[in-house]
């Protein structure tokens, strides 16, 4: 325990402080990320079956954006493809794929990268009763947004039913970038243990600059002003903790996972931190509140459990494995002990819903 007390005062020597945290954010800029989050998306369903497509889009999109989404078939696909951010084809046959049109939306450089085929079990179709499942619209929404990684904050943003698969992407995004900035800023491969890593303070600098910025693209994604990010912050300080959670995180982590001697691998703080704030900020946007104590103590057995399965990319092991230094995905769950959070539709900041000119 008298390790554990010493390392954890290491700890928050090494962390910045309040006057620190107003340094990160004057430096932070964010013009291009607001040009992208108010751009709205466009995305175009392509299949045979018009009904079956017009079934699709309004429950995959949702009221507010069912606007954004084109659909066509694939003998009369609109010429003006670099308009649309995605393309899904939707339950097309071979003969389909075969057709000169969609081989060159599927082989081509420009288009490949946002085209996604998607199939429709066979019980499900304008001649069946069985309308498209949610598990299946969810299962297409996170492809979407995960082919699309350059769009997320636009789709959660102009299109409120995406705004749950968005956020956990971006949560999940951060939380990896982050965990793998701790691992490979020090030397050897392996994190130091806590009492080895206090005089690398500053790299806890970048590590909240991506915390910040997460939370400025969630605040983004939920619809917010994006103009005033220092009201963004002002407002989500208290949320999520000064300092960003660094030294909260390294006392719950200190029961929650049981490393030898007590010790806690920088790479955990770094990830778990990113973590729970993103679920904390994506909490109060979604229920305009605070998380209560126990939903803040599920949010970190959470981010321990996953934590405990890091994959680090050790010496020796192929590059390949350094893709996988965070396995899992942090996603929306109720705290136990507290009431079920409301769904995104449910809650959902009212998002724009206008088209602007591509």
């Amino acid at each position: 325990m008298a390790n554990q007390q010493r390392g954890l005062a290491r700890l928050r020597a090494g962390i910045p402080g309040v006057s620190d945290l107003f340094s990160v954010v004057r430096e932070l800029s964010f013009d291009a990320l607001r040009e992208e989050a108010q751009l709205p998306p466009r995305l175009l369903l392509v299949g045979t079956d018009r009904t079956l497509l017009e079934g699709i889009r309004l429950p995959l999109a949702g009221e507010a954006g069912v606007n954004l989404i084109d659909i066509a078939q694939p003998e009369q696909l609109p010429t003006y493809l670099d308009s649309y951010d995605g393309i899904m084809l939707i339950n097309l046959t071979q003969a389909d794929r075969n057709r000169p049109a969609i081989r060159q939306l599927l082989n081509d450089n420009e288009t490949a990268g946002r085209t996604l085929t998607f199939q429709l079990p066979p019980t499900i179709g304008p001649t069946s009763d069985t309308p498209v499942s949610d598990d299946l619209l969810d299962d297409l929404r996170s492809r979407i947004v995960t082919r699309l990684a350059h769009r997320q904050i636009a789709l959660g943003r102009y299109l409120p039913a995406f705004r749950k698969q968005a956020a956990s992407a971006l949560i999940n995004q951060t939380s990896r970038a982050n965990a793998e900035f701790a691992l490979l800023s020090n030397i050897p491969a392996l994190i130091p243990i806590i009492g080895n890593v206090m005089a690398v303070g500053a790299d806890f600098l970048v590590l909240t600059k991506n915390q910040l910025m997460l939370i400025y693209k969630l605040a983004a994604l939920h619809g917010r002003n994006l103009d005033q990010p220092y009201r963004i912050y002002g407002e989500m300080l208290p949320v999520v903790g000064v300092g960003i959670l660094w030294r909260t995180v390294a006392r719950e982590l200190v029961g929650l996972i049981p490393f030898a001697a007590g010790t806690i691998p920088k790479v955990m703080i770094a990830y778990a931190g990113t973590a729970v704030a993103g679920q904390a900020a994506n909490f109060y946007y979604l229920q305009g509140d605070r998380p209560t104590k126990a939903q803040f103590k599920e949010f970190y057995s959470r981010a321990a459990e996953l934590a405990r399965n890091i994959n680090l990319p050790l010496p020796g092991r192929p590059d390949h494995d350094r893709g996988n230094v965070i396995e899992g995905q942090f996603s929306e769950k109720p705290a136990a002990s507290a009431p079920a959070a409301p769904t995104d539709n449910d809650q959902a900041t009212p998002a724009p819903t206008s088209k602007s000119a591509r």
